[in-house]
């Protein structure tokens, strides 16, 4: 199934309303004049101009607000925007409530303005419905809004990011300085000096560091220096 859009809600909108408010008007009104012209109201020498001029109104007016989100101020507004040109429209469709039916000598009045104003009531009550959609809605656009603004500002940050000059050292970029102290070179890589002694019988004495070692050693056990042959005493 085609997931729906606003656009599509809109499009649709669109048409169902012009189908309502002005195609299928202007063929019953036409049907009425064509059929009884000794029917007069108020509005009815320039009824087909009100009729596609407000209807265009309402067709506007709710495609607008069939295109906005629940929960918004612009499909609040919009909606109420129609629902005002709908009762205007029926007013004027309707002449006011009075129409004259003339049959010489016999002139008829019908008086139903009582009956229109009742019906204009109850379509103002759908204003209600609008702002209760939008108080229902409203807590889950500003979640939506919240969300939008945060991925807006991320990207910003991302695009900033990658087109800022790359520093001439970026791999210091993120040290930061911190005390240190030096040790002396003549505490790095030696060991503490073993007192030299005076190498026996089959030893000898490390040219380096002076130890003992046995005379068959190749290495001395002190300090690992190489021992020279004929070293021994």
């Amino acid at each position: 199934m085609k997931k729906r859009t606003p656009t599509t809600d809109a499009v649709w909108t669109a048409f169902t309303e012009s189908i309502r408010f002005i195609v299928v008007p202007l063929v019953l009104l036409d049907l009425i004049t064509s059929h009884y012209p000794q029917l007069t109201t108020a509005f009815l020498p320039d009824i087909e101009m009100y009729v596609c001029f407000i209807g265009g109104m309402i067709v506007a007016s709710s495609t607008l607000e069939s295109y906005n989100r629940p929960g918004t101020y612009k499909r609040m507004l919009f909606g109420l925007s129609a629902l005002a040109f709908v009762c205007l429209w029926m007013f004027a469709v309707f002449g006011g409530g009075v129409a004259e039916l003339s049959y010489p000598p016999y002139l008829i009045s019908f008086d139903m303005s009582k009956i229109v104003y009742i019906i204009l009531v109850g379509l103002s009550l759908k204003g209600l419905l609008i702002a209760q959609t939008f108080s229902t809605w409203r807590q889950s656009e500003l979640s939506h809004e919240r969300k939008a603004a945060e991925a807006r500002a991320g990207a910003m940050k991302r695009l900033a990011r990658e087109t800022s000059p790359r520093s001439s050292r970026p791999a210091f970029a993120s040290y930061r300085r911190m005390e240190y102290s030096v040790t002396p070179d003549d505490e790095v890589g030696f060991a503490e000096r073993l007192p030299s002694s005076s190498p026996g019988p089959g030893q000898v004495e490390c040219p380096v560091c002076g130890h003992a070692c046995p005379a068959e050693g190749r290495v001395c056990e002190n300090c690992g220096a190489w021992l020279r042959a004929g070293s021994g005493r």
